[in-house]
């Protein structure tokens, strides 16, 4: 049920309806800023049916855009030109720009059997349309078809769209990512989708499950667990909804991360005591080879988009830092030297910075820093304690875990750190991990 529920949502089928307009583009280049007012009126429904659907495209796209952070959401209650008109001329443009929008989303939906969309019966269709409103120039114009129960998804490649035509880059919504919750008492792996919804269960076997990672093609879930006592490495694929055992050497097998290729997992073995960084065949598990040895404990490894180095929590030089090793061998090179506990790195997608965990006053913050360890940028501040950076896939944004509200829940920041929105509610939610960028 998991994986038809992951990776067959029912076909979304975009088509483009018209070429992106010959006319003035919007360039928003630092999200973060939300800055640009943006005005998104409610899905007109053109049909009897489908008003529950367009609710969801409507939610999606709108949460989105506003967790984007490149946007200054205007209020639908202040919108004054109500006349359900989405197609150029079809409604007045002066009415929006008297309250200051400069990006106007207007959108329609068709429900199931209409003959614009699909006289069968299975499928609704969306047309989005984005105004420019200061020059009253339409910036792009699309069709989305897809199933009823993909209605999210829907709005979710509209919003999409929408920061690719106002800012020139792709947007990430509607990938997922997984997280450790403990909504049921105890802790179990779930996914869900990039805004918080969608939540469906990996694990129920009711013991502690943690360190959740996805394969690159978005398949499989590593993770580890005490199910049997020990903790052990655990491989799920998704696709089937088999599990195998990757490791289960008495100890510690714990914090799971694979290879850009996805044939290696880098985990952290306890070899007597101590643990250390191993790189395990992703199939087999079997031991390809050890990459540290003795110093102390060295958990939390993570890849450098090319595969060829990585990095990872060591307290090898006394208080828990930051360091990087050739996946091939060598001496581990320290990176951090700022504050005397920093763990849990997480390397950005373009391969330029890491995110890590750093101990402040009184609590957890979110740093980041290129990969010399130079040019420290805090995140987070006086928050709670914010734990468990993962990076979006287009590298923008990072999610972490934060108990700035009482109880832990995931939260996304920009990367700057000017922009953060809460994602989950219910609380009990940790070390998220996104999927691969191209999922």
């Amino acid at each position: 049920m998991i994986a038809r529920l992951l990776f067959w949502l029912g076909p979304i089928v975009v088509t483009l309806v018209a070429p992106q307009a010959q006319a003035q583009s919007i360039r928003i280049r630092v999200a973060g800023s939300a800055d640009v007012p943006l005005a998104a009126p409610k899905v007109v429904l053109m049909t009897q049916t489908g008003l529950g659907e367009a609710e969801l495209v409507w939610d999606a796209l709108w949460v989105d855009l506003s967790m984007s952070g490149y946007f200054k959401m205007l209020d639908p209650k202040g919108y004054v030109e109500k006349s359900g008109g989405v197609e150029p001329g079809a409604f007045d443009l002066k009415a929006w720009r008297l309250i200051d929008t400069t990006v106007l989303v207007k959108t329609r939906m068709f429900g199931l059997g209409h003959a614009a969309c699909d006289r069968a019966g299975k499928y609704i269709c969306v047309d989005l349309f984005v105004y420019n409103a200061d020059t009253g120039d339409e910036l792009s114009s699309k069709k989305y078809r897809g199933v009823p129960r993909a209605a999210r998804q829907l709005g979710h490649a509209m919003a999409n769209h929408v920061i690719e035509v106002t800012t020139g880059t792709k947007g990430w919504f509607g990938t997922r990512l997984t997280a450790v919750g403990n909504q049921t008492g105890n802790k179990e792996i779930y996914v869900m989708d990039s805004d918080g919804q969608g939540v469906l269960a990996v694990t129920r076997n009711g013991a502690i499950n943690l360190s959740p990672a996805f394969s690159p093609d978005g398949g499989e879930i590593a993770w580890t667990s005490y199910k049997k006592a020990n903790p052990d490495l655990y491989v799920k694929d998704l696709r089937v909804g088999q599990t195998r055992t990757l490791s289960n050497v008495k100890g510690v097998n714990t914090s799971p991360t694979f290879s850009p290729d996805g044939r290696i997992v880098a985990m952290s073995r306890s070899v007597g005591g101590e643990s250390d960084i191993f790189l395990l065949d992703a199939g087999s598990g079997a031991v390809i080879r050890q990459l540290t040895k003795g110093g102390g404990i060295d958990v939390s490894p993570a890849f450098t988009p090319d595969g060829s180095t990585i990095v990872f929590a060591s307290e090898r030089g006394g208080g828990a830092q930051i360091y990087k090793v050739p996946v091939q061998g060598g001496t581990p090179k320290r990176l951090t030297y700022t504050g005397d506990f920093n763990i849990d790195p997480t390397i950005s997608p373009d391969g330029d910075r890491f995110a890590f965990v750093g101990r402040s006053e009184g609590g957890f913050d979110i740093y980041m820093a290129d990969l010399t360890g130079r040019n420290v940028v805090r995140l987070t501040q006086g928050k709670g304690d914010n734990e468990d950076p993962t990076w979006t896939p287009d590298g923008r944004y990072v999610m972490f875990s934060s108990t700035r509200t009482g109880q832990s829940q995931l939260w996304l920041s920009t990367a700057d750190g000017r922009h953060q929105t809460q994602i989950t509610k219910g609380g009990g939610w940790t070390q998220p991990s996104w999927s691969s960028p191209t999922q």
